[in-house]
């Protein structure tokens, strides 16, 4: 690579490192505030009330709202967890099924007792068939994309997994006029499933830009995947970066083709910071086991 690294790549590097700079109006307007807070000590202290009363409201709703969020992320991976017990779905019939309900409408089994058959009613449809793309327990992932300005990219990802566990470790490589720019993640997965034909996983782990210079940072990515027909589904990989104060934004949109462990990938990227962006098309390929 060059010394000096030529157009957007350039600016994509400086974007990216660089902190927003912090500014002093708050502190200004607080001495403002502050001073006439004095001729206005009957509506400041109304205004305190209402204040206490809506912090209060905001920190129970608060509670409440990461509570769900904690119990769906706790429902979401042990669903994940269910789906590798078995490669297909080993329910009753929709009668059985009917029967007991019926039952439990008559009172002749208790309500835990149908709550207990609901639960393994869902478990036991859950599966996960060998090779599935969208929770997979390895998937090999091959990406070529054409940008704006004259750049080119490929990306290339190695994931692997069991149940709501999963690591994964991925390369974007940017080309611009010989120049380059390269992007390396290595993430932990936590793994959510809702049904057998969503998934949905928080990552967290570090990231190394190579440019001009050498930068460490860390990253947070949120795969969401959902198949929308037993041979093809929809992908949203976001992924963003801290890099000393700076940020980087990588959002990626692809539908896929999938037969047996084969796929082929069509898709929409781009790359952000601040007011700088590299975007385009790409197509790919991937192995899934």
């Amino acid at each position: 690579m060059s010394n000096v690294q030529a157009g957007r790549l350039d600016d994509l590097e400086s974007a990216s490192t660089k902190s927003s700079p912090r500014s002093s109006s708050s502190s200004s307007s607080s001495r403002s505030s502050s001073s006439s807070s004095s001729d206005n000590s009957i509506g400041g202290a109304i205004a305190g009330a209402i204040a206490e009363v809506m912090v209060q409201v905001i920190v129970k709703v608060t509670a409440h709202a990461v509570g769900a969020g904690i119990s769906a992320m706790a429902y979401g991976g042990e669903n994940s967890l269910h789906r590798y017990q078995r490669t297909q779905s080993e329910n009753v019939t929709h009668s059985a099924f009917e029967r007991v309900k019926q039952q439990s409408a008559n009172g002749e089994i208790s309500a835990e007792e149908y709550n207990n058959f609901q639960s393994q009613y869902h478990q036991n449809a859950l599966y996960r068939a060998k090779g599935d793309p969208i929770l997979p327990a390895i998937r090999l992932s091959s990406q070529w994309l054409t940008a704006n300005s004259d750049i080119q990219a490929q990306l290339y990802r190695i994931e692997a997994g069991y149940g709501l566990f999963g690591v994964s470790v991925s390369q974007n490589n940017l080309q611009e006029d010989g120049d380059s720019l390269t992007l390396s993640n290595a993430l932990a997965h936590y793994r959510m499933s809702f049904g057998n034909n969503f998934s949905w996983d928080l990552a967290f782990g570090s990231g190394k830009m190579n440019g001009n210079q050498s930068h460490d940072g860390s990253v947070f990515a949120m795969p969401i995947r959902y198949r929308f027909n037993p041979d093809w589904h929809f992908e949203y990989y976001p992924v963003w970066s801290s890099y000393k104060g700076g940020s980087l934004a990588e959002h990626q949109f692809s539908f896929n083709y999938h037969y047996k462990h084969l796929g082929a990938t069509l898709g929409y990227k781009t790359w952000s910071a601040g007011s700088t962006s590299v975007e385009g098309l790409f197509t790919g390929l991937y192995l899934a086991f």
